[in-house]
């Protein structure tokens, strides 16, 4: 055992080298070594479970709250409350090329975790040891992994380069690839993880490895995302009629014990990143972030969520309400993993598409499951008539309220809606620009690659 933890140790060591400015470094000589960690299913099985460590490995990354946090200071509903350029640049909309963030945060940090998804991808292709069934479920779940990146990096910065092998050489003067093929190769990938769950159902009742309900989950999300109604509808309620979630009340949601949890990502000493960011050290103190009056002045009279998931600090006679969805600042019992998916998310899925297809009433019901866990009247009896385009923003809205705060919902919204231009230009005068939809790709990779290309409105 001592020998197959420090083989696996080392496998991640590698992988970390070799991701170093993904593009711009060869791997290791003994990166063949890889190829020992494929040996067994057990090997095999921590290989893989090395990708979620590592994904949240450091605080406010890619896929441990860094999205969250500065996608919601883009959009309109984080403030910061300390002054920094480098913040500041987000919340105004108003980022540069250099942006140290932007190349930490959701460039080199996402190209590494996809790095070693690749690398366990071919470790487990060109293994002959490995049993059918652990093949096919950790397959699986790296092609939801790599999907689940690749669909967050090209909503933020539209083409990008669609890396899907090891190979230096080629990946080096990777130039950008179109969006639309981007969003191709995701779905492509979650069909094939589809495909490849070698079970008959989610067997992974921890869920801090994706199954077969978050990989549905996600291809709702992308379907609804390229405005396939009827296939969003269709994987929205493939999760829903499982019947292996519920809603919780609002207070335990963000519980690692909730029934409503998917999909999540667990540190085995710690908490979670968002609540270490989001929560103050003390009643005394201000915190880092704060919610804007636009997204506070959004929830109706008594909704659960404005009481459960947001608290106040008053300091020298200022209220500061800040996200309390994470309610653990610190601490070593862990009592809340990190939320990829859950089951909320995949009722609104269901609603917007059920509105979409002209299904109003089952997109009523599934609003007010949403409504109804919130405490607030219920749409059927508020106007059990309204006209498709309001039942819509009404969805908007609920979607709005349920998942703000997390994984920048409210900043790709605005976005696929077309609300973007209008609502932030409204919100954030005089600083925003059009352009600013999409985040700049990194100057010092521009400069290593001369096949990639800015977006249009930076200057390299």
């Amino acid at each position: 055992m001592k020998k197959i933890k420090l083989m696996i140790t080392c496998c991640i060591a590698i992988v970390a080298t070799a991701c170093k400015d993904y593009v711009a470094v060869p791997p290791p000589k003994n990166l063949a070594e890889l190829s020992r960690i494929f040996e067994t299913d057990q090997t095999a099985m921590s290989a893989a479970a090395g990708v979620y460590a590592q994904m949240v490995a450091s605080s406010l990354t890619f896929c441990n709250g860094g999205i969250t946090v500065y996608a919601g200071l883009s959009s309109d509903e984080l403030q910061n409350v300390n002054a920094s350029v480098t913040v500041d640049a987000f919340r105004n909309n108003t980022l540069l090329a250099d942006n140290a963030t932007i190349l930490a945060t959701f460039w080199n940090n996402p190209y590494k975790n996809i790095f070693h998804i690749n690398a366990v991808i071919e470790g487990i292709e060109n293994s002959t040891s490995l049993s059918a069934a652990i093949a096919g479920q950790l397959m699986a779940e790296m092609r939801y992994a790599r999907a689940l990146h690749y669909f967050y990096m090209v909503n933020l910065f539209g083409d990008v380069p669609l890396i899907e092998n090891t190979n230096y050489e080629t990946n080096r003067i990777i130039p950008r690839e179109n969006a639309t093929k981007i969003i191709t190769a995701v779905i492509a990938d979650l069909l094939k993880a589809k495909e490849q769950w070698p079970y008959a159902n989610n067997i992974t009742p921890n869920k801090n490895r994706p199954g077969i309900d978050a990989i549905h989950a996600l291809l709702a999300r992308v379907y609804l995302y390229q405005g396939n109604w009827q296939q969003a509808y269709n994987y929205a309620g493939l999760v829903i009629d499982s019947n292996r979630y519920q809603l919780e009340a609002p207070n335990t949601v963000f519980l690692s014990s909730a029934k409503e949890t998917i999909f999540s990502l667990m540190k085995p000493n710690a908490n979670t990143a968002e609540g270490a960011s989001f929560n103050p050290s003390s009643a005394t103190v201000r915190p880092s972030y704060v919610l804007s009056s636009f997204l506070l002045n959004e929830f109706e009279a008594n909704d659960k969520r404005r009481i459960e998931w947001t608290k106040t600090n008053v300091v020298s006679g200022q209220s500061y309400v800040y996200p309390y969805k994470y309610r653990v600042r610190t601490g070593t019992a862990v009592t809340e993993n990190y939320i990829v998916q859950r089951l909320a998310e995949l009722y609104l899925i269901r609603a917007e598409a059920s509105a979409q297809l002209n299904d109003l009433e089952g997109a009523i019901k599934d609003l007010d499951k949403i409504r109804s866990r919130a405490g607030i009247t219920l749409q059927a009896t508020l106007n059990p008539n309204i006209a498709k385009p309001d039942l819509i923003e009404k969805v908007y809205k609920e979607r709005q309220l349920e998942l703000f705060c997390e994984w920048g919902t409210r900043w790709l919204d605005l976005k696929r809606t077309g609300k973007a231009d209008a609502v932030l230009g409204l919100v954030k005068q005089p600083h925003w620009q059009p352009y600013a939809k999409l985040y700049p790709i990194p100057l010092s990779e521009i400069r290593k690659n001369v096949f990639l290309t800015q977006n249009d409105g930076y200057f390299n």
